[in-house]
C-alpha cells in the first residue's frame, strides 16, 4: 500500500467524505469494496481508546426486585453509579456473589457480567439507579457524521488506514498510521483534561 500524504480535497467530515478520502489515500482500487469494513474497525478502535467528556451521558437504570439491570444503550464504561445519592462500589462478580449470596436489601455494590449490571445485596424492591457513562458514538453508517468526525476527521482517516494496512498484511504501514492515530488520541485526551479543569484552582491541603 503506497503511503500518500495529501491534505487537499475532501475534508472527511461526513461518512461519504470519509469513504472517498480513504479510497484516495489508499490508492488501491481493488480494495474499495472493503473500505466500509475498515471504517467499522476504525470506529471500534476509537471506542476502545477514547473516553472524553462529550461522550458522557446520564440516565437511570430501573432495577426490579431481585433482578439485575441491563447495561444502558451504547455503554462503554461507567463514570458514576449511585443510589439515593450514595455511590455504589464496584466489586468483581465472584466476590459480589460470594458476599451477598443470600442477602437482599438496599444495593451498596455492583458488578457487570455480560450485558447486565448485578447488585449486592440483591434489590429488595424496585429502585432507580442514577448513572453517568461513556456512550459509544453512533456508527457513521447510520448517523452520517458526528461531532468527533467534524472536529478530527484525520482521527477516523488514520484509524481506517491502519486497519486497511493490517488487512493487506503490511505491519510497517499499520504501525505508521497507528502512530499518527495514537498521537491524535493523546492530544484529544490532553485537551479534554485541560478543558475539564479549566477555571479551577489547584488547592493544596495542609497537614
Amino acid at each position: 500500500m503506497a503511503i500518500i500524504i495529501d491534505t487537499g480535497g475532501s475534508s472527511g467530515r461526513t461518512y461519504s467524505d470519509l469513504l472517498t478520502q480513504v479510497a484516495k489515500w489508499m490508492n488501491r482500487g481493488d480494495l474499495t469494496a472493503f473500505i466500509p469494513d475498515f471504517i467499522v474497525n476504525a470506529e471500534a478502535r476509537i471506542a476502545t481508546d477514547l473516553r472524553l467528556r462529550r461522550m458522557i451521558v446520564r440516565t437511570t437504570l430501573s432495577v426490579a426486585l431481585g433482578s439485575p439491570a441491563p447495561l444502558p444503550e451504547g455503554w462503554l464504561e461507567f463514570k458514576t453509579i449511585s443510589l439515593n445519592g450514595d455511590d455504589l462500589d464496584f466489586m468483581p462478580m465472584r466476590q459480589l456473589t460470594g458476599r451477598f449470596r443470600d442477602c437482599s436489601g438496599l444495593p451498596a455494590c455492583y458488578s457487570i457480567e455480560g450485558e447486565q449490571v448485578f447488585f449486592g445485596p440483591s434489590p429488595d424492591g424496585a429502585y432507580s439507579v442514577d448513572v453517568s457513562y461513556y456512550k459509544q458514538l453512533e456508527p457513521l453508517t447510520s448517523s452520517g457524521s458526528n461531532w468527533l468526525l467534524t472536529a478530527k476527521p484525520n482521527l477516523y482517516l488514520y484509524a481506517a488506514m491502519a486497519e486497511a494496512s493490517l488487512f493487506v498484511k503490511k505491519p510497517d504501514d499499520a504501525n505508521y498510521w497507528g502512530g499518527l492515530y495514537s498521537g491524535i488520541v493523546e492530544a484529544l485526551k490532553n485537551e479534554d483534561a485541560q478543558a475539564t479543569h479549566s477555571g479551577s484552582t489547584l488547592r493544596v491541603r495542609a497537614g
